[in-house]
């Protein structure tokens, strides 16, 4: 399709590319190039400047967001540290640093509400201009919250939502069809029969309830001959895995099927190397990383589940910079891709930048 006002043809430019490098959301775009109502002259404007620009120069998005340099931004993330966690913190940081925007980390690999709730009175305490934050589902969590909302100060979550709190902008997949996705081919690959089992990090987080609900729901509905086991909950600790692994291959010789929703995989993969069942085992696990993606070439996991921490780093920092222009913030999701052996991307580039980032 040829827009005569600009000579841009549409197939020339992604709609994701147009909507990172005008700084808008993908259903924006979708609106712009189709010419629907509901979008302002000079946000449709820059659509179109965006789309003419990317077709022309053939060149990647610069990810656009409104004026924030001068601010300062505090930043609280939870759980254990690793690889995907780290992704997130090198985007953040490096949209901070286009942006000239002061990041304060706070609270990092932490998942207990005394601490989380004090690092939200710090951080305004401190002056802070933003607030992007793992939230734990807890009450005194939520009112910190919307005390910081009462004072005109945006609060974003990031990875797993928090329902009923005055946050501006949830950055994330979504997690209940991730799980969907997750059951889906927990159910295909285990060829429809025998048991199956859920691993999780922590109940603190919504995001992991709404990914084992997703699971559970899609094979009660999908997959009937598969009996689900109740969830395992053992924090990020690869060696109480490894443990209730073992105890799991034993008590159930018919477990076909196993889904990790975080972290600790490499307890479940040892206890299954060692009873001779990963080649068996229809293993799905969340969150490419090099240890997930080694375990995806030697075929003891089958397939990941997983979100662009990069990206998600733009979409939480743009919510924050719209925010303070007035600008309206649409709900825009990260999008959850499959990753098999057969696609597995090469991610030593973004370990090469997470080493340069910390010297």
């Amino acid at each position: 399709m040829m827009h005569q006002e600009t000579g841009v043809t549409d197939h020339k430019a992604r709609i994701i590319d147009i909507a990172l490098h005008a700084g808008v959301s993908t259903a924006t775009v979708d609106r712009v190039l189709n010419q629907r109502p509901g979008v302002r002259e000079k946000t449709a404007r820059k659509v179109l400047e965006a789309a003419q620009w990317l077709s022309q120069s053939g060149g990647r998005p610069q990810v656009m967001a409104p004026e924030l340099t001068g601010f300062t931004l505090d930043v609280m993330l939870g759980g254990q540290p690793g690889f995907a966690k780290d992704m997130l913190i090198t985007g953040l940081r490096r949209t901070a640093r286009n942006l000239g925007v002061t990041l304060r980390m706070r609270h990092a690999q932490k998942a207990k509400v005394p601490e989380l709730a004090a690092a939200l009175d710090e951080a305004l305490a401190d002056g802070t201009n933003g607030v992007i934050m793992e939230p734990i589902e807890h009450p005194l969590i939520r009112d910190k919250v919307n005390d910081l909302a009462a004072r005109k100060i945006p609060v974003v979550s990031i990875l797993t939502p928090l329902p009923d709190a005055d946050v501006v902008f949830y950055a994330g997949m979504d997690n209940r069809a991730a799980g969907r996705t997750a059951g889906a081919l927990m159910g295909h690959i285990s060829r429809r029969v025998g048991k199956a089992a859920i691993f999780m990090s922590d109940t603190l987080y919504r995001s992991h309830e709404e990914r084992e609900s997703g699971v559970r729901t899609l094979l009660r509905q999908e997959f009937p001959d598969i009996t689900v086991l109740d969830v395992i909950t053992m924090g990020d600790n690869p060696a109480a895995f490894y443990g209730r692994a073992l105890d799991l291959l034993e008590r159930h010789p018919d477990l076909t099927s196993i889904c990790n929703l975080g972290a600790g995989n490499r307890g479940i993969e040892r206890a299954l190397l060692e009873k001779n069942r990963a080649q068996d085992m229809a293993y799905v696990a969340f969150n490419l990383t090099p240890l997930t993606r080694n375990a995806l070439l030697a075929g003891t996991v089958d397939a990941v589940v997983h979100q662009n921490m990069m990206r998600i780093s733009d979409m939480a920092m743009r919510a924050i910079g719209n925010f303070h222009a007035g600008l309206p913030i649409e709900p825009e999701r990260a999008p959850s891709e499959i990753i098999m052996k057969e696609n597995v991307r090469d991610i030593r580039g973004s370990r090469e930048m997470i080493l340069s980032e910390h010297g």
